[in-house]
This record gives C-alpha cells, structure tokens and sequence, in this order.
C-alpha cells in the first residue's frame, strides 16, 4: 500500500475515533498511559537509555530510585514523562514552533551531571555532529554555523503550513505532510550536540496531536528500518515517501490501539524479549567474573594456587605463639564427590607433603572433584594461665560448580568468593587469616591480663 493510501486510511480511522466523541475518562487514561508507557521507553532507549520497559513504569509513578541504573537515565525519563505527559493532556489545538519551545523541550528531556555538557543542553550545537549509517559511512550533519539559518528557514515553513491547515487554505498541504517532513529536515540539521532523535520525535508528535492524530513511537525491531529509510534519504537521495509509508503504519498502530480501548479490549502487550534481551546485552559490557566451572583439574589448580598457601600463612602466624603452648594439633579433613569424608594427618612430615602438593596430585590423578575442605589449627594449653587454655582458627572451603567460598566464623555471613582459574594476593590471603590471628591474640591477652 502507498502512502497516499495509508494516508486515506488513516483519515478514515480518525473520523471513525472521532465519531465516538469525547472518551469516558477511565478510557482516555488506559490510553494515555499507554502512549505515555510506549513512548517515554521506545524513544529513549533508542538513544542508548538503559531502563527496562518495568522500570520506565515505576518512574512514571513516581519511583525515582531506580537501583543499579544512572542517575542520567533516571532523570531524562522522568523529565521525558513529565513533558509529554503535558503534550498528550493538551491534546488537539493550534499550535507554533519557535526556537524557545524547542530549546525548552530539549532542556527538560536532557540531563547531564558535567559542568560542561550542562552548559550545552538547550543551546544549538557549537561543534559538529555527525553519524555512521547503516551502510557504516560516515553523514556529518549540518554545520554549527549554518543551524541558527536552516532552523529559522525550517521553523518559517513549517508555521506556514501549520496557518495554511488551521486557516483550511485551498492549497493547504496534509497535516501529516508536515509532521513527517519537519522529522526528516529536523534530523537532517541535528541542532543540538545530543537528543536530537528524541527532540525529533517529540516534536513531530507535538504536530501528529495539535492536528488530532495520536502520537507514534519506533520499536526496538522497528529502529533498523528507521535508521536505514533516514540513511537513505541523507545521504544517497532516497525518496522521502518510503519513511513517510513507514511512520504511517506506525500512526495506524497508535489509532488501532485507541479503538481497541474504545471497544474494551486489553491494549497490554507481551513483553517485548527482544527489546529486554538488547537492553540487558548492553549492560553486560566489561571482563566476565567467571571464565571457567568446576572440575578437578581446576579445583586442584585453587587447592595449589589460593588454599594452600593461605593454609601455610595461617600455619606462620600461629606457629610464632607455639612457644607458649604445650601442643599444637592441625587437621585437614575433605569429602569428594559420592565419598565419605577423610582426614590428613596432623605429624610434621605429612603436613610438608601436603604444602608440596601432595594432596592435590592425589586428586588430580584420581579425577576426583572436592566438594569441601576443612582446616583447623589448634594451640594447646597455654602455658601462662592456669587454666591452660587452647586458642585455634577453623578455614573451611566449599567447592561451588562455578566459584569457590573461603568461610571462617567471622565471615560467615560474608564469605570470599573466588572464580576458579584466577589467583589471588598475599594481600587478600592476609585479609581472611589476619583477623583470625587478631583474634587469638586478643584472647591471649585477656588470659594474660587475668593470671589465676
């Protein structure tokens, strides 16, 4: 279908809106939540904003803590809202463009937490701009000293037109006509270092409701077609009816969705995996945590790399104190998959095989997984005190299928979780035995302080 047809159609589909006359009031808000909904989350995001369709939702209404999202997102959505939400309530009247009401629009969509980007919201543009199309060449708007011009001369025709509609002049163009074309001219001009394809498509939707039509928004499967029909048109002559067909079906979307609310049907739509699933891949930018799951070659790689070592660190420090004791008693117990649990011996001799790796070699051979391990160190009967007291520490590790957990009783509700394949400090072993040390030592003091 051309565009003049779809034009026809969409005329027809207004008369038949129209016909119903003024919308009980629970209709008309289904239906401006709706447009507000689709149009504040479509529009942005395709400007790079990262909220979610749910989380578009809960600044509409107010939340404005929206966790683990930036302030910059948060702000341009609830400054997007609030101006179209006045866009929408005004509704179908005469209307005129000026470069204030443009500035104005741009300065309450666009937020910005540098003193020196702040300074360039609502001014045109001071440097140029330019993009690279869906054919990866590069189209450099126009130039900064050429926007205060070519805005004057746009915003002149396209007022005309506007008094030329309103008047009901014979040689008046269609309002659609001069929405779209003000998109196209506007776009080709990029007033503004940025915001500008959302100022556009505010302020061809201004025009779309001051001349009575609903407002339309590019959904996320829609925007490659977008970008192209706008790339073809700037830069290789493409015919402008081509982008004009396009918006047109997206306006008879907009007039479906109003009858649809007039007849009681659910204008909800289902969740959109693929705008979630972009959004989403967007934010997952940046080293992955993980690089590997667990197996016994890489548990064993842990064991020789992170654990063992910190066993032997914990195994210095408290052998300073041995002097002041009777005994000490160290204990490794582990479980491997479907096995019960075993223990090492405490002597010397096998605790130096253990540091060389003996436990881990035996391990690895036998393609055994560890579930767990348990260390223990214990000092026994302090010499000091009559009581003859024992002081220790307990390190348990716990083997997940893709990380593995150093617990101890003071960290318990907070364990070190470590990726397999990644080695860690001196300075990081030191952090889970120093406050263990700490501990004891403590405790010593207490006993010393106290001598029965």
């Amino acid at each position: 279908m051309s565009y003049s047809e779809k034009r026809e159609q969409i005329d027809l589909l207004q008369q038949k809106i129209n016909s119903y006359g003024d919308l009980n009031a629970d209709v008309k808000k289904k239906i401006n939540y709706k447009f507000r909904l689709d149009w504040n989350y479509y529009s942005n995001s395709m400007e790079g904003n990262t909220l979610t369709m749910d989380e578009t939702r809960s600044v509409m209404v107010g939340n404005l803590t929206v966790g683990g999202k930036p302030i910059k997102d948060v702000q341009e959505m609830i400054g997007h809202d609030k101006l179209i939400s006045e866009i929408i309530r005004i509704g179908k009247g005469e209307v005129r463009l000026s470069e204030k009401r443009i500035a104005d629009i741009h300065k309450a969509i666009m937020h910005e937490e540098d003193e020196a980007k702040k300074k360039k919201i609502g001014i045109w543009k001071t440097e140029p701009n330019y993009i690279y199309n869906y054919k990866g060449e590069r189209f450099d708007f126009v130039a900064p000293d050429e926007v205060k011009e070519r805005m004057h001369d746009l915003l002149n025709k396209t007022n005309a037109a506007i008094d030329a509609i309103q008047q009901n002049k014979k040689d008046a163009p269609h309002p659609l006509d001069v929405a779209l074309q003000f998109h196209l001219d506007y776009v080709v001009i990029h007033p503004f270092y940025d915001g500008n394809g959302r100022t556009a498509r505010i302020l061809t939707n201004l025009l779309l409701i001051s001349f009575g039509y609903p407002p339309f928004w590019v959904k996320t499967n829609e925007r490659s077609i977008y970008n192209q029909y706008i790339g073809d048109i700037q830069g290789y002559g493409g015919k402008p009816d081509l982008f004009f067909a396009f918006a047109a079906d997206m306006i008879l979307r907009s007039q479906q969705l109003v009858l649809d609310a007039i007849e009681g049907k659910d204008i909800e739509e289902e969740d959109d995996l693929d705008k979630e699933l972009s959004l989403l891949k967007a934010q997952l930018t940046g080293e992955n945590l993980l690089t590997t799951a667990a197996s016994s070659d890489n548990i064993c790689d842990a064991m020789e790399e992170n654990i063992i070592p910190l066993f032997i660190l914990a195994e210095e420090k408290c052998s300073s104190l041995k002097e002041f004791f009777f005994d000490i008693n160290r204990t490794i117990t582990y479980r491997v998959v479907n096995e019960t649990e075993r223990s090492v011996g405490t002597k010397d001799s096998k605790w130096e095989q253990i540091t060389q790796n003996w436990l881990t070699n035996q391990i690895r051979a036998d393609k055994k997984r560890l579930t767990n391990l348990h260390y223990t160190y214990e000092l026994i009967g302090f010499k000091k005190n009559i009581s003859a007291n024992s002081f220790g520490l307990n390190i348990q590790v716990i083997f997940n299928d893709y990380n593995y957990a150093i617990v101890t009783y003071l960290n318990g509700t907070n364990p070190l979780q470590i990726a397999y394949g990644k080695k860690i400090s001196k300075k990081e072993l030191q952090g889970v035995i120093s406050p263990l040390i700490k501990q004891i030592i403590e405790g010593i003091k207490r006993l010393n302080a106290n001598k029965t």
